[in-house]
């Protein structure tokens, strides 16, 4: 299954990524087995988006998270607070089966297009 799909698309001067996972296109697994390399993995990820639509996590008005297990919610929250040390966006948390089995943490963003 590699349905095709950008990384984020902008429109109405925003940027909107796609949900963004710590998988390998090439085998559709996990490329990371720990909940903070998966977490490292798709914030990485973000900012490699942002920065190809011309913008940066400084600029992320709203964040959705979702985690397999309740139990990574202390760990998302530390590896969010590093991550956006300042000027943190909203943020929504949903605890849900992912699409991969062994998949963590899946993230998607909302953030403005720097002109």
């Amino acid at each position: 299954m590699n349905a095709p799909f950008p990384a984020a698309r902008i429109g109405g001067g925003l940027i909107f990524t796609s949900g963004l996972a710590a998988i390998d296109t090439a085998t559709m697994t996990p490329s990371a087995e720990t909940f903070d390399e998966q977490a490292t993995n798709v914030l990485d990820q973000l900012d490699a988006a942002l920065d190809a639509a011309g913008s940066s996590r400084a600029q992320v008005l709203k964040l959705d998270c979702y985690l397999s297990d309740r139990r990574w919610f202390a760990s998302w929250n530390a590896a969010f607070a590093k991550y956006f040390e300042s000027a943190a966006p909203a943020r929504t948390t949903t605890v849900t089966t992912l699409p991969i089995e062994g998949l963590f943490i899946e993230i998607q963003a909302i953030a403005v297009a720097e002109s």
